[in-house]
């Protein structure tokens, strides 16, 4: 019996509240050690792995079978208190196993084809081993349905009570693969396509502006649903929390949408992901969580997604960015307490949620020929076109980076070929090319600013059309003053990355600036035409 229908045993059907459960990219919430070949299945002229015991693996029995279990074994200090223990004069228990039963912990006797009679074993180098394609075999599971299983069935699924099925009493739970961490090769997925693992590192696949796309299109179908009590997004600790806040801004809900990271990967000691989950679920199902917008739950902690930031890997180092806040509350043996709201327009409040945005977006080419562009936001069936999405450029600046005193533009080479790519892409007829496109500026902290030779290139490309957001560097401590009269955006208390999404949703509403004829010798007019234009992305900056 496969892990599937273990599932549809353990979770459906049971008239409990439903969560649906989204599988992000390269999430090691999702992933697994490599499976190193058990001691007993071995033979005696190869490397034995060192130490007392075998390893075990959660995994299925074939047969059903009876076992003895020898009494007072379970914990040092059984034998100990064995006066309250039942005595039916056996020294052991007898039980029968069941495949139904689900995973159990058990060697792992599995070996490697390699053309000899009885096959290798599996290494843990055999992910270094170029020779041998790096072991061809995915440790991030394909969706997060057998990692609840073997939460509730293993050791480390026990509650503070000592028991399991921590996850399965809770809630029914569905599983869905939006941009998941691995895939089914034979059933035609590619890496890097379909799915998105970060390990082995030579086969690492990072993720493409257009799935943006795919995570509203099927994020805002299942909250829309009316089946769910909330959502649980899984994704790599890294890059959590410019997902989380996408989905912030883009997702029409009230329902609690809560992100789940882990620094290590599940099965491995000292794995926090297990835990993350189970607070996860919690802060779904509590009445205390509608209306908050998208947060992470991780380490007991409920961060909202506007601020949420990791800073190391290392259990424990997430934290709020903005210098003001942006930890909500806390997951507290099943309790959730939360102790602020944000007060930023966020989920269905959001003026960039889904449904605010336009089928079709137009706006001015400039302000001398009246041409409207218009750009296809949407398609038939309402969904959020994937071409359409823009393309956000980070640039940041470092003390000693201008080239000499002349403070020449052009000297900026990123500046300049982005205004060049924006140009290339929105003139071709090829529709995959992205036609809106848009810059965000690290400057010093906290005035957003730099190289004058870099200022001066970000003013061309202003007016050039491109949308142009300032923000301090690193992890800002405070918000950019806002200067109604300048060529750019101030993108307030947010990081590069918060900022560019964010701009990103806005460009989706806002379209780009209007050109100037000449971006280096703009007009009185087509300076304040600019200005004006990027009085609304500011004002959207200023609420989300």
């Amino acid at each position: 019996m496969g892990c599937k229908n273990l599932l549809d045993l353990s979770y459906q059907n049971r008239g409990m509240p439903k969560i649906a459960v989204f599988s992000g990219p390269s999430s090691t919430v999702a992933n697994s050690p490599p499976l190193v070949t058990s001691n007993k299945a071995r033979l005696p002229s190869e490397r034995k792995i060192p130490g007392q015991y075998d390893h075990l693996v959660p995994q299925l029995l074939f047969n059903p079978v009876t076992v003895r279990i020898r009494k007072y074994t379970a914990h040092p200090l059984e034998q100990d208190a064995s006066d309250v223990y039942f005595d039916d004069g056996n020294e052991y228990y007898e039980v029968t196993l069941r495949p139904e039963d689900g995973p159990y912990l058990l060697p792992y006797m599995a070996r490697r084809a390699d053309g000899s009679e009885k096959g290798a074993p599996f290494e843990a180098n055999d992910l270094s081993n170029a020779m041998i394609n790096y072991g061809k075999r995915q440790f991030f599971y394909p969706d997060a349905s057998r990692i609840f299983v073997e939460i509730d069935r293993t050791i480390s699924g026990r509650n503070e009570l000592g028991e399991g099925s921590n996850l399965g009493r809770k809630a029914e739970y569905e599983f869905f693969r939006v941009l998941p961490p691995g895939g089914y090769t034979r059933k035609g997925e590619i890496s890097g396509v379909d799915y998105f693992p970060y390990w082995p590192e030579a086969l690492a696949k990072t993720v493409r502006a257009r799935d943006l796309a795919r995570i509203v299109n099927i994020v805002q179908r299942i909250m829309d649903s009316g089946i769910y009590s909330g959502g649980i997004w899984l994704e790599n600790s890294s890059t959590l929390e410019e997902t989380l806040y996408w989905m912030n801004l883009t997702i029409d809900t009230k329902l609690p949408i809560v992100g789940v990271a882990s620094q290590r990967p599940h099965g491995e000691l000292s794995n926090d992901g297990d835990r993350n989950l189970v607070d996860a679920v919690d802060y779904v199902l509590s009445d205390r969580t509608r209306g908050i917008g998208v947060v992470a739950v991780i380490d007991q902690q409920v961060f909202a997604a506007r601020d949420f930031k990791k800073s190391d890997d290392r259990p424990g180092n997430y934290k709020a960015t903005g210098g003001h806040g942006g930890i909500l509350g806390q997951v507290k043996a099943s309790s959730v307490t939360i102790w602020y709201r944000p007060n930023y327009k966020h989920t269905d409040s959001s003026e960039l949620n889904f449904r605010k945005l336009p089928t079709t977006l137009e706006f001015s080419n400039s302000i001398h020929d009246g041409e409207l562009i218009s750009i296809k936001v949407k398609d038939d069936d309402g969904s959020l076109r994937a071409e359409c999405i823009p393309r956000v450029r980070i640039i940041k600046y470092g003390s000693y980076m201008q080239e000499d005193e002349t403070e020449n533009p052009d000297q900026e080479v990123e500046i300049m070929a982005a205004i060049n790519k924006a140009t290339l892409d929105e003139n071709s007829e090829d529709l995959s090319k992205p036609k809106l496109h848009g810059l965000v500026y690290e400057g010093v902290c906290p005035y957003a600013t730099g190289a004058r030779a870099q200022m001066k290139a970000l003013c061309i490309a202003a007016l050039s059309g491109i949308p142009v957001v300032r923000v301090g560097r690193s992890d800002p401590g405070g918000r950019v003053v806002t200067d109604p009269s300048d060529l750019t955006i101030e993108g307030s208390n947010l990081d590069a990355n918060k900022a560019r999404i964010l701009l990103i949703a806005a460009m989706l509403k806002l379209g780009r600036l209007p050109r100037a004829k000449d971006p280096r010798n703009p007009t009185s007019l087509e300076t304040e035409a600019t200005i004006q234009r990027i009085q609304f992305f500011q004002n959207i900056f200023e609420e989300h």
